[in-house]
């Protein structure tokens, strides 16, 4: 049988290594961008791997604080704060980097609706997310401190929101021959 220092490390390692191909993205995205300061793909995956990890960070923060909750200050609001975290994360990679993609444009100028629809999907989202009444995912016995009581119909609004999410990354598609730029 592992004692309890073996099983903590073996712990930590898994998690390390899990987090390797997220280490991927600020490396690439820091070479591009000094190379190639105006293309928007190297800021995208800079800004993706460095979501990643804020939010890596943040949820230690929150272990860390309820296994010891007079040592750090608001565990279950930090918490809180980092679970929309995910959503800019996902969006820029799933739907920006892909739109942007190889020089940093957009393919033409009729691609800027989606580009801006999807921008405030992610924010809907984000607020939503934040906002969201009721216990925290993951811990039934804490309510969201930022939580709009008086609004339940939000947590209703999230699956439609997450949706649309989805939608923003199906509609983005390859240049054609009808006037778009070809990579």
């Amino acid at each position: 049988m592992d004692s309890p220092g073996q099983w903590s490390t073996l712990g930590t390692v898994g998690r390390v290594l899990s987090f390797l191909p997220f280490l991927s993205f600020p490396l690439v995205g820091a070479l591009v961008a000094s190379r190639r300061p105006r293309n928007w793909v190297g800021w995208i995956l800079l800004a993706d791997g460095l979501l990643w990890t804020f939010g890596s960070i943040l949820d230690s923060y929150h272990a860390y604080g309820l296994a010891r909750p007079d040592l750090v200050p608001f565990p279950v609001a930090v918490y809180a704060l980092s679970q929309w975290l995910w959503v800019p994360a996902v969006g820029l990679f799933a739907v920006y980097l892909i739109l942007l993609f190889p020089d940093g444009r957009l393919f033409s100028r009729r691609w800027r609706p989606l580009a801006w629809f999807s921008g405030a999907v992610m924010t809907l989202l984000s607020a939503g997310i934040v906002l969201n009444p009721g216990p925290l995912e993951g811990f039934e016995g804490m309510r969201n401190p930022f939580g709009l009581e008086r609004y339940p119909w939000i947590i209703d609004a999230f699956p439609v929101v997450l949706s649309l999410l989805a939608l923003c990354h199906q509609f983005r598609r390859r240049p054609d021959s009808r006037g778009d730029r070809l990579p």
